[in-house]
């Protein structure tokens, strides 16, 4: 992929952890991780660690930065060795540290502008020494709600509004905005196995974006808008790389839908969940094995199965456990994410307290309620470094 370097690739905030530059460590690098899969969850300030194989929360890694973004707009992903992390969020301190580098006339103006000092960047995080490192600023001023690494783990793609942007993290180079038009903002985004294309979920549609040449293909309609609380995986793309699935709300009720979509770009019948009332629809995951997809509404609080060899007939929902707490918690308050873990650890779901609750599809049943840091957004998997 080519990228263009522009002048925000420089912008750094004094003051942070520094970061060796990403790539391969030393083979003898001892890794401060704990060993088998991981979990790494998303929160305005900091990123928590979950070892999946026993549901235990380790200390959470700090983001260097100030201020914090509205819920949901922050995003993490993983390198496949699982010696990265890489944040998309906003930060008031790079926000004026841009406002003073490039001011008003420069052709990056609305990098700190519409976010009233805040900039949009990309935070790695050594998964080894689990420590952060320097944000990286990138051009936009709008929600950061999804953030994917290509194979090979240099470059990333991160939303920023209507955008995404590439970024070289080897060298902090910072690429050219794919721009979709303004009131497009990127609600998700998924990877086509293998990396060549991206699926970039927006409002009424799925953008497919070819990773070699940067190039967006002609949109696919879904007719869906995305949830009013945000996930990265409001999109996901099967493992044989044939079909994508959307979820949001559509139909004459405005109810919850997900929508199969081939990836030659035929979009099939929607699965519907109107006759257990109306839903909102915020992130979906494939079951390991490929054969269902779980969906997590977060007007309702509960978990949809969708069996794909019947997925127009859904059985009845799961609803999630009750959480009764009187301390006061930040976050949406609702499951915001589900992502699958390794092997046998089953599902994991973000509710949008302060913790993680796995779930097991083929018992329907929950696990406790594992802790992490405060106002949980999302979540990725990772083996251990």
């Amino acid at each position: 992929m080519a990228v263009s370097v522009v002048l925000l690739a420089g912008v750094s905030v004094s003051g942070c952890s520094s970061l060796a530059t990403p790539g391969t460590l030393p083979a003898d690098s001892a890794s401060l991780a704990p060993a088998g899969s991981m979990g790494y969850v998303v929160c305005p300030d900091a990123l928590t660690p979950i070892e999946l194989a026993t549901d235990i929360s380790e200390p959470p890694i700090d983001l260097p930065i100030t201020g914090g973004p509205p819920s949901g707009d922050f995003a993490v992903t993983a390198t496949a060795n699982g010696r990265w992390a890489y944040v998309v969020t906003g930060d008031g301190t790079v926000g004026r540290s841009a406002m003073a580098s490039f001011g008003a006339a420069s052709e990056h103006r609305s990098v700190p502008s519409a976010r009233f000092g805040f900039a949009n960047v990309v935070i790695p995080v050594n998964l080894v020494t689990q420590r952060s490192g320097r944000p990286i600023a990138i051009p936009g001023d709008g929600p950061t709600r999804a953030i994917v690494v290509l194979p090979g783990g240099r470059t990333v793609f991160a939303s920023s509004g209507s955008s995404i942007v590439p970024v070289d993290v080897a060298n902090r180079t910072v690429g050219k905005p794919i721009d979709f038009g303004a009131g497009r903002t990127v609600f998700g985004m998924a990877l086509r196995p293998g990396g060549g294309t991206l699926y970039v979920l927006v409002s009424g549609g799925v953008v497919p974006v070819n990773t070699g040449n940067d190039a967006p293909g002609q949109e696919i309609p879904t007719g869906l808008s995305p949830s009013s609380v945000y996930s990265p995986h409001g999109i996901v793309v099967n493992a044989q790389g044939t079909m994508i699935y959307v979820v949001g709300q559509g139909g004459p009720n405005y109810g919850g839908r997900v929508v199969p979509i081939t990836t030659a770009g035929t979009v099939l019948p929607a699965t519907s969940f109107d006759r257990f009332g109306i839903g909102d629809p915020a992130a979906l995951a494939i079951v390991p094995g490929g054969a269902s997809l779980d969906v997590v509404d977060a007007a309702n609080d509960w978990v949809n199965p969708v069996v794909l060899s019947s997925y127009l007939n859904p059985p009845d929902p799961v609803p999630l456990p009750a959480r009764t707490t009187t301390i006061p918690i930040g976050g949406t308050r609702h499951p915001t994410d589900i992502v699958a873990g390794p092997g046998s650890t089953g599902m994991f779901i973000v509710v949008g307290f302060d913790s993680v609750v796995p779930f097991e599809p083929a018992t329907a049943s929950f696990g406790a309620a594992i802790p992490v840091c405060d106002g949980a957004s999302s979540m990725t998997v990772a083996p251990s470094p």
